[in-house]
């Protein structure tokens, strides 16, 4: 876990720092996105390669290595402003996240192999995640930025360096039950998987809310090097860097809470509780969003409370909705989880799934639906899109639910 941390913060950092250096090329929608997608469209290629190699070599050669690649790529960051070799970088970011996530999560499967700890341990994973997303790319990378710019990345590098010293010492070797080659079949095979076909388009749903509140949001409600004219959506362009992270922090902290709750609860919940939950939390986010961005429709209520102080009411709406939106992920990854006991010979094949549905989400929200909608509506585009990827998992949910006891 200190490992995992130790990267996503590096990582973290990485991304949000990109988002500020797009901005201050003046870039947002589908710039953005086409820098995202070199990573994103990477990993979702590659880690079904990646995923079947740790049931032949195991899954600590790849965690090991995978940070290795990843230092190397933020090394060149500094090196360039060209959006092509930008996109490039991304590609090899993309790399180690492919070589990385399949290969942890197996190996994490492998050691709660019939536990009812399981969906315990995903929680744990998913915050660990989580705070170093908010280490990194909500609070460290907005202050970096402003101190350092690129130079912030060699820094960022020998933490990468020092990840994959803690995975290299500290992870026992667990032996590997498969030894047989794997292909393409071997995926399609874990795609026939009633289970788990029924739940693809929540899970694209979810992940392309991500993909694109990570490669969009910092970016349009930064400031720009030029003030905004005739800017008819209040959030837009609307704090500096510091402002944002504080913000978006908030949002995190109320996530992390969710994280937290549903996880001492996974194991009394059904599986599509707190997935339905997040739904709604969504939902919530939604509206919350929309008020916010235009404050012109029921104008700007403000309300006083404990440790906030004086804020917009929609703003505390939009904390609780990020606490209720919490609860999907972890439970998410415990039901691949818990599909993978089907496929004992072949769990990193399946748990490679995940980094496949991840960074297919997160092409779709963060570069390809998320640049176009950005792209026409700005802000807006991030709330309409937001609202299309709920909807879609509110449906495919409900169905898992109708269906079975999940």
């Amino acid at each position: 876990m200190l490992g995992t941390f130790i990267l996503r913060l590096s990582g973290g950092v990485a991304t949000g720092t990109l988002n500020f250096y797009l901005k201050s090329f003046g870039l947002e929608g589908l710039g953005v996105g086409f820098v995202a997608a070199g990573y994103y469209a990477t990993e979702l290629v590659l880690a079904p390669v990646f995923g079947a190699l740790t049931d032949r070599v195991g899954r600590k050669a790849l965690v090991v290595a995978a940070p290795i690649i990843g230092a190397v790529a933020l090394l060149l960051y500094p090196l360039t402003s060209s959006l092509g070799v930008l996109f490039l970088i991304r590609v090899l970011e993309g790399i180690s996240a492919a070589a990385a996530i399949p290969a942890t999560l197996g190996y994490l499967s492998d050691l709660t192999d019939g536990s009812k700890h399981r969906a315990r341990l995903m929680g744990a994973y998913e915050i660990v995640t989580l705070l170093g997303i908010v280490g990194g790319g909500i609070a460290l990378a907005p202050l970096l930025w402003e101190a350092l710019g690129t130079s912030s990345y060699p820094t960022l590098a020998l933490l990468y360096v020092i990840g994959a010293l803690v995975f290299g010492f500290g992870l026992p070797n667990i032996g590997v039950k498969a030894q047989k080659r794997r292909g393409v079949q071997d995926y399609l095979r874990a795609l026939g998987n009633r289970r788990l076909v029924r739940f693809l388009p929540a899970w694209i749903s979810a992940t392309g809310v991500i993909g694109l509140w990570l490669v969009h949001v910092q970016n349009l409600l930064s400031k720009g090097n030029a003030a905004e004219v005739g800017n008819p959506q209040a959030l837009l362009g609307a704090f500096t860097p510091g402002e944002v992270s504080k913000y978006l922090a908030w949002f995190a902290v109320a996530f992390l809470g969710g994280l937290y709750f549903w996880a001492a609860r996974a194991k009394t919940e059904r599986r599509t509780t707190p997935m339905l939950v997040a739904g709604a939390g969504l939902l919530v986010i939604v509206l919350s969003w929309w008020m916010l961005n235009h404050p012109g429709i029921l104008g700007a209520p403000l309300v006083t409370l404990p440790v906030l102080g004086v804020v917009n009411l929609w703003f505390p709406l939009l904390l609780v909705g990020a606490f209720m939106q919490a609860g999907f992920t972890p439970m998410a990854l415990a039901y691949l989880a818990d599909i993978s006991e089907d496929f004992p010979e072949d769990r990193g094949v399946v748990m490679g799934l995940y980094s496949i549905f991840l960074a297919g989400g997160n092409l779709i929200g963060g570069s390809l639906l998320g640049g176009i909608f950005v792209s026409a509506l700005r802000m807006d585009g991030v709330i309409l899109l937001t609202l299309l990827f709920t909807l879609m998992a509110f449906a495919s949910v409900l169905h898992i639910r109708r269906v079975s006891t999940d």
